[in-house]
């Protein structure tokens, strides 16, 4: 397949890396687009009236859910307050009254799925709330999408949520560039710069600290919850100590994937350097910049248009997988070293991931190749964009060398193309995302859940199962275009916790989603995702892990963590990796 098939072999060693920034946000941002898009079509007129610290907001009645959209939880961050810590949003005296949630931060990309019409005015947040009283658990969502993509209009119908009497915040955080750039005209008085993002999350908790009993919210009762970069957001919340006291209770949705790989301030200033310098060159960026020196003023003063045209882009092409980096205040060292310190925040914590999470990005490097083609071939029948055998092996090559693991233990013991089912044309591709699936999510999950285990914190480990989970990509004309299937890959939880279109379960799915929605909402209430006609839940101290399935499937039962493991490979190739 030439071109097509070379890319899916640069995928096996992208896995690994968990370098997937733009295979992840084109999915997650499809998913934010679709979800938005159902949620508004259910909006009806204006409800009660809330006042907040800042000012008063009005609900959008919309089914079971009482929605406030677009909140300003800190003031824009442009002009002087671009690249600095959230400042307090100015206050305001007529009633909010959207509809809808507020534009997405700057996006990364040029694909057709990144979430359209982002600003830098983004630091707002949602809150859907049932009928009733209260107070209500509250549960925080940060949304995915590699730290570069995504919104909270992405999850705006939170029904499954909110119909067990919960209240869900969905929050905007500055992204890519705009959220992690550091530089050391940037630097704080303290000497830190960078993670702008994170400190958003921090300021958008606090918000809801102070402000959630006004809409029936229990204040001391709050759960933050995230997948694929809100599951590592909320794993960097767990090791933050500026964190502290801002929640709970916390679920990680396959978001283990970075525990080790923060760069240091001096390494995220240096590769920051890199992009601002291929951002400015032959560029006017404003008198500011003239005189060549980057300044604090000359960064603050860029036009919106050079960053919307280069800088982004710029940035992730020097960052490669963005994670939130060691700058001294946000993080003091890497969230491994923290938890293997015993520093990090210590909560009720629910943790998993996928079986097969890498699919997703398998499946990616297929779809690129069929619209590579000119025209586009988009016959699944046509198998020739798959993996080939060939390209399995080069990738396996370059995981040897990056790893110091004997390509023959790779291809021959660990992984083997026999081991991935009976169809030859699949198993190279089946392979590829084993490999990244268990290096990536699966292991550092584990190595996660027992670390939090041991510091004798509750906390219950899940895989996601799945296998007749909607695809979240590969769909066109009503049909699927792709070879591979999709399976329990990354993000296929996510349509059993929140309503988005395409979700047309079946009874045994519609039985999966009322279970995992109690699990959670159980969790947030009381700390303990079991309840009356669960099946039992049994905490990763015990040895076990919850399997998520449909009946067919193998249902939602216990499985020994053991076997998890074996069949990850966590005790094997990957046992480095256990801290």
């Amino acid at each position: 397949m030439g071109d097509g098939e070379s890319d899916m072999g640069r995928l096996f060693k992208r896995a690994k890396r968990g370098n997937y920034r733009r295979v992840v946000s084109t999915a997650l941002a499809l998913l934010g687009v679709c979800a938005a898009t159902s949620a508004r079509a259910g909006d009806s007129g204006a409800a009660m009236v809330v006042t907040t610290a800042g000012g008063p907001v009005a609900a959008t009645s919309r089914g079971v859910l009482q929605s406030y959209f677009a909140i300003p939880y800190a003031a824009p961050p442009i002009g002087d307050l671009r690249w600095r810590a959230p400042a307090p949003a100015p206050k305001w005296t007529a009633p909010i009254t959207k509809s809808k949630s507020a534009a997405s931060c700057l996006q990364t990309g040029n694909n057709a799925f990144v979430s359209p019409g982002g600003s830098e005015d983004c630091l707002y947040l949602d809150v859907h709330m049932p009928s009733g009283k209260g107070p209500f658990p509250v549960m925080v969502w940060i949304h995915g999408g590699a730290f570069t993509t995504g919104s909270a209009g992405g999850y705006a119908d939170a029904t499954p949520l909110v119909s067990k009497g919960v209240i869900v915040v969905a929050i905007n955080y500055r992204l890519g560039a705009m959220g992690f750039l550091a530089h050391p005209a940037l630097r704080d008085a303290e000497g830190s710069a960078g993670d702008y993002g994170m400190m958003d999350q921090q300021a958008a908790l606090a918000w809801v600290r102070a402000n959630i009993a006004a809409f029936g919210g229990d204040a001391r009762n709050v759960t933050i919850f995230g997948e694929s970069a809100g599951g590592f957001s909320v794993l960097t919340h767990l090791a933050s100590p500026r964190s502290a006291g801002l929640f709970d209770k916390a679920i990680i949705e396959s978001g283990a994937y970075g525990v080790s790989g923060q760069l240091t301030q001096a390494g995220m200033e240096a590769k920051s350097a890199v992009a601002l310098e291929k951002t400015l060159a032959g560029e006017d960026a404003g008198p500011a910049c003239a005189t060549g020196t980057v300044t604090a003023e000359c960064l603050r003063g860029l036009p919106e248009t050079l960053i919307r045209k280069r800088l982004m882009s710029a940035y992730s092409d020097a960052i490669g997988n963005l994670v939130p980096s060691i700058d001294g205040k946000v993080l003091k060292q890497t969230v491994r070293d923290t938890f293997v310190a015993g520093a990090n925040n210590k909560v009720p914590v629910i943790n998993g991931s996928n079986e097969d999470e890498n699919l997703l990005f398998v499946a990616m490097g297929e779809m690129g190749a069929r619209f590579a083609s000119k025209p586009p071939k988009l016959d699944p029948a046509d198998r020739s964009f798959l993996m080939s055998p060939q390209a399995y092996a080069k990738g396996a090559e370059s995981l040897a060398a990056e790893t110091g693991i004997p390509v023959r233990d790779l291809t021959d013991k660990y992984y083997p193309l026999a081991k991935f089912g009976s169809d030859v044309a699949l198993q190279p591709s089946r392979a590829t995302a084993a490999v990244g699936t268990d290096s990536t999510f699966s292991c550092n999950g584990a190595n996660v859940s027992a670390r939090i285990a041991a510091q004798g914190a509750p906390v219950w480990m899940y895989e996601f199962r799945d296998q007749t989970a909607v695809p979240l990509l590969g769909a066109f004309g009503g049909k699927y275009v792709l070879s591979l299937p999709m399976g329990a890959a990354h993000a296929s939880e996510l349509p059993y916790l929140f309503a988005m279109v395409g979700d047309a379960q079946n009874a045994e799915q519609r039985a999966l989603l009322a279970t995992m929605s109690a699990y959670w909402t159980n969790f947030a209430r009381a700390g303990d995702p079991n309840g009356a006609g669960l099946p039992k839940w049994a905490g990763f101290k015990s040895g076990k892990v919850q399997a998520l399935d449909v009946a067919s499937g193998g249902g939602v039962q216990a499985m020994p963590a053991a076997g998890f493991a074996a069949q990850h490979q966590c005790r094997t190739a990957w046992a480095k990796q256990a801290f």
